[in-house]
């Protein structure tokens, strides 16, 4: 599947402006759904999985997808730089939705892992635009307070995968993401068996590939490997 890139100047007061890459892989339906992934984690992902899950999305024409990197810059605060930097993107699409989606006021679906959905969980009850959100082994790296004040707010639909063996956040993380997205007029939580935070091995990698159909096409097979992609080995 064809994709661009391109590189947007985030001003930072008393710094050199940020670059942020970025991968759009375009469909024109309205929908720009925006990938995050954790801390440090690459644009493309392992074994290019993000770019694998953009192209797959693409394909079953839920909308054009906008990938980005989650790199930890020194000179930024942590965690405010991640979620600034997130903002920026965001503010990016809906400006440009019409060159992006095909629409001048886009939907936007937002899916992240571990970091990146805490971000996604902090942030998205801002943003009117928002309606899907896809939290993968979801963790507390913006703090709790932040958690609990953006799903508070988000009246959108809200899905939650983590596997059953994650070590880094705990099975639980899943259920406290659940249980705080009050406001949320549809939520789903799926504990995915023998997975780790990562989502390791070929098995779990088709059951990674299948939760934006599940959150955002109304797969109900998920998490079922069957029909899935395989990400890596």
């Amino acid at each position: 599947m064809t994709q661009r890139r391109v590189a947007i100047q985030r001003p930072i007061e008393g710094q050199k402006s940020l670059d942020i890459e970025l991968a759009i892989h375009s469909y024109s339906n309205g929908v720009i759904v925006v990938n995050y992934p954790g801390i440090t984690g690459n644009i493309d992902g392992y074994n290019n999985k993000y770019g694998k899950l953009a192209d797959l999305i693409q394909e079953k024409g839920i909308g054009t997808v906008v990938r980005m990197g989650n790199e930890d810059f020194p000179n930024l605060p942590y965690p405010k730089g991640m979620i600034d930097n997130f903002r920026y993107v965001l503010d990016y699409c809906l400006s440009n939705g019409r060159e992006l989606s095909g629409k001048r006021d886009p939907k936007l679906y937002l899916m992240g892992f571990s970091a990146g959905s805490s971000v996604i969980a902090a942030v998205s009850g801002d943003y009117l635009a928002v309606e899907k959100i896809l939290l993968m082994a979801p963790s507390g790296d913006v703090g709790q307070d932040a958690v609990e004040r953006g799903l508070a707010k988000f009246r959108g639909e809200v899905y939650v995968a983590v596997g059953a063996d994650d070590e880094v956040v705990g099975a639980h993380a899943g259920k406290i993401f659940y249980d705080l997205a009050v406001a949320a007029k549809l939520r789903k939580l799926e504990v995915v068996p023998s997975c780790d935070h990562q989502f390791r091995g070929e098995r779990n990698g088709r059951i990674m590939s299948k939760a934006p159909l599940w959150a955002f096409a109304n797969d109900r097979t998920f998490p079922s490997p069957n029909g899935g992609i395989k990400l890596y080995d």
